[in-house]
């Protein structure tokens, strides 16, 4: 995008007050590095006063002339007018240039720069009489012959701004700056703050700048727009210490990311527009159906920040549950556009999905090895917790890198099968950003939502084929049969229409897998599983066991051997925990290995005999990330009671390990409380039985 400067040409008859007007916004603007009052050569005495200008011999003129030194020269009343050429670097690198114009010249000036916009100055005939008058050059004939021939001012360029000069001085400098600043391009050197806002697009001018103003009169947000070609909508602040670069944009840490900025870069800012979907959105409220055309526009003017929070949140609430499967499709295609799509030259790319919700449910670096070691591709790209006690990504992250760019994604694949990265630098979609920052706090619960989200980010990865894990329960996202039913009926259709093969598995999600709740802790078990240690969580190992198999079954079938023999031999034969290590080496391994549980622990016991119900899924999570979990990768909770087991008083229930004091307090209570209000363990409803 070129970002070109705007060529004023100030025009006015003698005796409307041209000069002093001009004077006087040069004061104003004139010390802004986008704003420059050009200055004209002319054949004229040093001393005859009037305009600032460059005085020149004739001989000199018809020197500077042949040398090619003007941008455009004329003649007028026996005297030589030149504009320098240098104006023309300064426009096209974004400098707004105001010149005292000709009126016999506009059309042809205009013709050398397209963006020219001419401004008038212009007062009453009573007016301009008293001021030539007042200046006694002039008799009253040739007063009366001024006035009387006032031409029109020829429609060129971008066309003509009226200042009207009737006025005091004062008044009519404020108009012409006006008319400059509010027709001018505005320009700034954006750069990168060091601060971080909880929602991002945040950008900071002087208080002093001229603009300013003119942005608070139109409202606290503006459209940001880079060379690249990048528009971003923004809320705009205002710096007031005297000491802030006149002509800088200070840009959020995030924003400064979206807009690709570093260092220095050229930004240009306009009030921000009104969507142009508006009345698209408006009819979504309305609860009318969307074509693919109209989710586009929404998403992009939604992605560009031009909604406000409120007309996000009605819209939001409105498609929670009110999509059908045409618009689920368009709106997962349409955030797939909006991020790094990868390809990749394999007929077969698996990825795997859970639904979330169970603690420990660590299964994904068990399958990942198995899998790739069978010969399969499975670029993983997965989420940090957001409302439990650790993600895949926190999980990994103990152990190597995650946060890989899309090209160390690649070579990490192309390296080693698979790996195990974090979504927020590959599949993650400003659209994301946009939905989750109002469907939090409003705690909106959408199957329609989270099916686009999901597929959209298996769609960029290039996935040909995904396996989602549904845990159901009653304290799991996927409470009930029929619910499973439907949102595995809605993730096979969504998925078909993008060409993506979908499979869903339906499980017990009425506890915890596994022993350890926090990432460290998850990822211990992970490495017990893959070690065939003894002492290895059995539901961890079975459940990853079953989704591997699964897998190979569909995805690379083998005549003579079914999937799960052909997992089971991989891990039994240490293959699979080799490809760990081998994944965890291509990632960047941390140079200390598993750290160790937070030093702080405290054992939760039994107060009563009993025969252990088993764990609830809420309390559990809850107690986990009161400890410091996932934000202390090594706090958490360990579960000392399995299932069935016959259990005396004082027997340990878990144990909680806390980095300070502080959190041990919190998740202790937290415990004690759900132990004796009986939450501590899973509800009584029978979990759905395993349907596939």
């Amino acid at each position: 995008m070129s970002f070109k400067g705007t060529l004023f040409l100030v025009v006015g008859p003698s005796g409307v007050g041209k000069d002093t007007l001009l004077d006087g916004a040069r004061d104003r603007l004139g010390r802004y590095e986008f704003y420059r009052f050009c200055q004209r050569y002319i054949t004229r005495d040093p001393e005859a006063g009037g305009e600032d200008y460059v005085a020149v011999t004739t001989a000199e003129f018809e020197a500077l002339r042949d040398g090619g030194a003007f941008f455009h020269q004329w003649q007028a009343h026996g005297l030589s007018y030149g504009l320098p050429m240098d104006l023309l670097d300064d426009l096209r690198r974004g400098v707004n240039v105001i010149v005292n114009g000709s009126r016999r010249e506009l059309g042809q000036i205009a013709a050398l720069w397209d963006q020219t916009l001419i401004v008038s100055i212009e007062a009453s005939p009573e007016v301009i009489a008293a001021r030539l008058r007042a200046r006694g050059r002039e008799s009253e004939a040739e007063i009366q012959r001024r006035i009387a021939r006032q031409a029109e001012i020829p429609q060129v360029g971008r066309g003509v701004v009226r200042v009207r000069n009737d006025d005091s001085p004062e008044a009519g400098i404020n108009a012409l700056v006006q008319a400059i600043v509010g027709s001018a391009r505005q320009h700034f050197h954006g750069k990168a703050a060091s601060l971080k806002t909880a929602n991002g697009n945040l950008c900071i001018i002087s208080n002093d700048h001229p603009v300013a103003e003119m942005m608070r009169a139109q409202g606290s947000r503006v459209e940001l727009l880079t060379r690249s070609g990048r528009a971003l909508v923004a809320e705009l602040a205002y710096e007031t210490a005297p000491a802030f670069p006149a002509d800088t944009c200070l840009l959020d840490v995030k924003l400064a990311s979206q807009l690709d900025v570093e260092g220095d870069a050229l930004l240009e800012m306009r009030p921000s527009p009104s969507p142009a979907s508006r009345e698209v959105l408006r009819r979504k409220i309305r609860g009318e159906e969307l074509s693919a055309e109209d989710i586009e526009q929404v998403v992009d003017d939604m992605v560009r920040g031009r909604y406000s929070r409120s007309e996000l949140a009605g819209f939001l609430v409105s498609a929670a549950n009110g999509l059908t499967t045409e618009e689920v499709v368009a709106l997962a295609k349409s955030r797939a556009r909006r991020t790094e799509n990868v390809h990749w030259d394999a007929p077969v790319v698996v990825d795997k999905h859970s639904m979330g919700g169970i603690p420990g449910n660590r299964i994904t670096p068990i399958i990942i090895p198995i899998v790739t070691a069978a010969g399969l591709i499975m670029p993983k790209t997965s989420s940090r917790a957001i409302t439990s006690a650790s993600g895949t990504a926190d999980a990994m992250e103990v152990l190597a890198r995650v946060d890989l760019s899309p090209d160390e994604l690649r070579r990490v694949v192309g390296e080693v099968g698979g790996c195990i990265a974090w979504n927020g630098n590959l599949t993650h979609s400003p659209v994301d950003d946009v939905m989750n920052a109002i469907n939090q706090p409003l705690g909106l619960k959408s199957a329609q939502l989270d099916v686009s989200s999901i597929l959209s980010k298996k769609l960029a990865a290039g996935s040909t084929h995904v396996l989602i894990d549904m845990p159901v329960g009653p304290e799991a996202k996927t409470r009930s049969s029929a619910e499973a039913a439907a949102l595995e009926t809605l993730f096979l259709t969504v998925a078909r229409e993008l060409g993506i093969s979908a499979h869903v598995m339906i499980t017990d999600g009425s506890g915890p897998i596994g022993r350890g709740i926090g990432p460290a802790l998850e990822m211990r078990d992970v490495i017990a599983v893959l070690g065939n240690h003894p002492e290895a969580p059995a539901d961890l190992r079975d459940k990853a066991l079953l989704y591997a198999a699964a897998i190979l079954d569909w995805a690379a079938p083998e005549a003579g051997r079914t999937g799960r023999e052909r997992a089971e031999a991989l891990l039994d034969s240490g293959a699979a925990a080799a490809q760990f290590r081998r994944i965890v080496a291509a990632q960047g391994a941390r140079a200390n290995g598993l750290p160790a549980p937070a030093p702080l622990s405290e054992v939760i016991a039994t107060d009563s005999d009993m025969i252990m119900p088993g764990f609830g899924v809420r309390a559990i999570a809850a107690i986990a990330r009161t400890s410091g979990a996932p934000l202390v990768p090594t706090a958490g909770v360990d579960l000392l009671a399995l299932p069935g087991d016959q259990l005396k008083a004082g027997a340990p229930l878990l144990r909680i390990h806390a980095a300070t004091s502080f959190a041990l307090e919190r998740a202790t209570a937290r415990a004690h409380e759900a132990l004796n209000s009986g939450s501590l363990f899973r509800r009584p409803t029978p979990p759905p039985a395993p349907t596939r």
